[in-house]
């Protein structure tokens, strides 16, 4: 015989399809989000390692002095193994902006070209651009564009795979895709520019591929050291340093470090709502399964029951919510990465990991906690159910209130004392949704402040480093000494670590390091909890060697994770002769010393250029989140104050009768629930702020490289505390609706 409560689903679900609508909602949009992101991120990244053999990636390229001969070529190539491809360019300056392009040829073989939009060029006056540099400065396909003194027509767009990142010079602390971008031409029309600007640039694969990063490095010192008796090197940048290639593959951990943490915290609400709404069915159906229960159905009948409808509800909104991850918010989430990077063409890729988290995650939790809260309850005998006794403590007598304090403020105080549970729990709701607005509200202003923490901890205007070293007669230019080490693999990812070596009373760094002792930068104390006395350990990214130092303090440099130490104790501990050093620190242009010496100059500019590609890269992220924040406030107070007037829906009744109007009571509950709304939010405030600077401490710092100060501004709060109040005005609509829906005649149902 079919089982009859089968036919109560249906009406189950129409009679609370408020709550219903809420979880599919909730899921939903969570399931949307999450599977979007972790499915266009491992479909980019694909897409990124797969192009390195698909577009033949060089493994190192290098400019000469003059154009190197065929026999040179070839002697090089059969001495070292590889394979050497001209790639030379023209670096001009592009009329709209006066930003800097290298013009590249044809590339038939080595880092192939992905046509993103359009076609190649094919006459001597058209032009293919880089998509990113064409998007940032609003150029389309078919519009001319001014290079030099020519004119040229833009037939397509197109990705290099050496230019994944737009970096103009390695040593540039970030990119910028705006002021620097790279195109291709025939070569016919590459002939036909001013030889001035000529860079005999050539590109280079081994024959045989190396088999990790350090025989890759050992393998480029080796070609170098037999390049550099063949010609004259101006330049040369091996693909394991080339951030123009890499930056973007390391970029991309961070960014799903980020979006993991968020998952995972909206988890553990959706855990948190899931245990409410259960509670709330069977504190509304407690009559109905004290009935069941003295009819003959066992307990695990009763608990089948009531799971069918949130887990069908939570599978279909994992459906759809997949669905819609798969096809309209992979899409989103991938233009995030495209429009900062210049990736090729992805194809969307099955994603385990997203599967887990957004379908398996969430059901299973759906089914585990219906399952033990229902366990739990109906432990409670059919009667008990029958008069609605599901507490297992015994009833207190009210608490005394002054009769000096106002009839309506007792009452009010009085709905708050009945409803203390519902009201803590909905205190967690709003801390939890507290917590995810404020996590999207505070990077805007985060990196704002760290950009100008940046400029205030500026070791210099100008800092130098040189190829070699070359003297400068500009007064107050300081020489220092820098080295890049790497942190060791562990609890945190492996971070560069840049450290300084320092002159003796230096103007610039003022800090009185011990000998054979270092100061570490704020960040680093900060991020990986160092403090004074200890030793860190950090290893040299190209050989097996380890560095050990004793931290002696801390000195406030907010740019880059960095380690000083003084000058002699840099030459002892990486071995170098008594007069090196790598470059200057100086407050002036050091005008005496010739390009061709420079390998880079850092300004506060080039170090605010991280703060600026952040908000760049994060922006559209976090205004993402910001309004799923702001949906998750709504739903949660309409959940959670739903379940406060349906628990006293007897009492609103009672009060219609008394001939109290729906104005008065909704007085009486909204405003009470008004106030501990308000209460909550002022209460959330500094619990937040301690758990993001958890967060950041526990989870973000270990799974991300670099360093982001933790700072949370104060209008952060304030706006978090207008969406929250705003927010629950939405809510008293509905809930004032609901009340006029409560009829007399609850007063004479379930009377005890």
């Amino acid at each position: 015989m079919r089982n009859p409560l089968i036919k109560r689903l249906p009406r189950e679900l129409k009679g609370d399809i408020g709550k219903y609508l809420v979880i599919f909602l909730f899921m939903t949009m969570l399931i949307s989000l999450v599977s979007g992101f972790l499915v266009a991120d491992n479909s980019v990244y694909d897409a990124y390692e797969k192009g390195f053999e698909k577009y033949n990636v060089e493994y190192a390229d290098f400019v000469t002095a003059d154009e190197m001969s065929d026999e040179t070529i070839k002697e090089l190539e059969n001495d070292n193994k590889v394979r050497i491809y001209d790639q030379r360019y023209y670096k001009l300056k592009e009329s709209k902006r006066n930003a800097t392009i290298r013009v590249y040829g044809e590339r038939k073989e080595v880092n192939k070209l992905c046509i993103m939009s359009g076609r190649l060029a094919k006459a001597d006056d058209e032009i293919t651009l880089d998509r990113v540099f064409a998007k940032n400065n609003d150029y389309k396909v078919g519009d001319n564009i001014k290079i030099g003194d020519k004119d040229y027509k833009i037939t397509g767009f197109v990705a290099m795979p050496d230019y994944s990142c737009l970096f103009e010079d390695n040593a540039d602390m970030m990119f910028d895709s705006v002021n620097f971008g790279v195109a291709s031409m025939t070569d016919s029309g590459l002939k036909k520019l001013k030889k001035s600007k000529l860079n005999y640039c050539y590109a280079m694969r081994y024959n045989k591929k190396p088999k990790s990063d350090k025989e890759q490095k050992n393998m480029s010192d080796d070609f170098l050291k037999s390049l550099a008796k063949k010609a004259a090197v101006t330049s040369y940048m091996p693909r394991c340093e080339n951030k123009a290639i890499n930056f973007t593959g390391d970029d991309m951990g961070g960014d799903k470090a980020m979006f993991i943490l968020f998952d995972y915290i909206v988890i553990a609400i959706l855990a948190f709502v899931f245990a409410i709404t259960t509670s709330n069915t069977i504190i509304k159906e407690a009559g109905v399964i004290g009935t069941l229960r003295a009819s003959g159905y066992t307990r695990g009948e009763i608990i089948r029951h009531y799971m069918i409808n949130p887990v069908t509800v939570t599978l279909i909104s994992a459906i759809i919510g997949n669905v819609v991850g798969y096809t309209v918010m992979v899409k989103y989430m991938a233009s995030m990465y495209y429009n900062s990077y210049s990736l090729p063409t992805y194809n969307t890729l099955w994603n385990a990991e997203a599967f887990i988290d957004t379908t398996v995650i969430p059901v299973i939790l759906m089914f585990i906690i219906n399952y033990f809260v229902l366990a739990s309850k109906l432990k409670i005998s059919p009667l008990k159910f029958l008069r609605r006794e599901l507490s297992k403590k015994t009833r207190r007598k009210a608490v005394r209130l002054n009769t000096k304090i106002p009839f309506m403020h007792r009452f009010r105080l009085r709905v708050v004392f009945q409803n203390i549970s519902n009201y803590i729990t909905l205190l967690a709701g709003i801390l939890f949704a507290s917590v995810i607005v404020i996590f999207s509200l505070m990077f805007g202003p985060l990196i704002d402040d760290y950009s100008k923490l940046v400029g205030k901890s500026i070791i210099a205007d100008y800092q130098y480093v040189l190829k070699a070293p070359v003297e400068t007669k500009v007064s107050g230019a300081e020489k220092y000494c820098v080295e890049s080490l790497k942190t060791l693999p562990g609890k945190y990812m492996e971070d560069e670590i840049t450290i300084y070596g320092i002159s003796d009373n230096s103007k610039y760094v003022k800090a009185d390091i011990p000998d054979g002792k270092v100061y570490v930068s704020n960040g680093y104390m900060d991020k990986f909890g160092i403090e004074k006395g200890d030793k860190i350990e950090l290893k040299d990214p190209y050989s097996n060697k380890k560095y050990k130092f004793e931290v002696a303090g801390s000195y406030k440099y907010d740019a880059v994770i960095s380690v000083f130490m003084n000058r002699n104790t840099f030459i002892k501990k990486f071995d170098k002769d008594d007069d090196y050093y790598s470059g200057y620190f100086s407050n002036k242009k050091l005008k005496d010393i010739d390009d061709d010496y420079v390998a880079g100059i850092i300004t506060v500019k080039d170090l605010r250029k991280v703060s600026t590609q952040m908000k760049v890269s994060m922006g559209d992220f976090m205004d993402l989140i910001k309004y799923f924040g702001v949906t998750m406030f709504i739903l949660l107070m309409y959940l959670l104050s739903k379940q406060i007037i349906e628990k006293n829906s007897n009492s609103i009744a009672l009060t219609k009768i008394l001939g109290y109007s729906d104005m008065e009571i909704g007085g009486l509950y909204i405003i009470t629930t008004f106030a501990v709304v308000v209460i909550s939010l002022l209460l959330s405030i500094p619990i937040v702020n301690v758990i993001m600077r958890w967060m950041f401490s526990s989870y973000l710092y270990t799974q991300m490289t670099g360093y982001i100060p933790y700072i949370i501004s104060d209008s952060c709060y304030v706006i978090m505390f207008v969406m929250g109040v705003l927010s629950y005005l939405v809510v008293c609509v509905i809930q004032m609706i609901k009340i006029k829906k409560i009829p007399k005649s609850d007063a004479l149902k379930n009377v005890e």
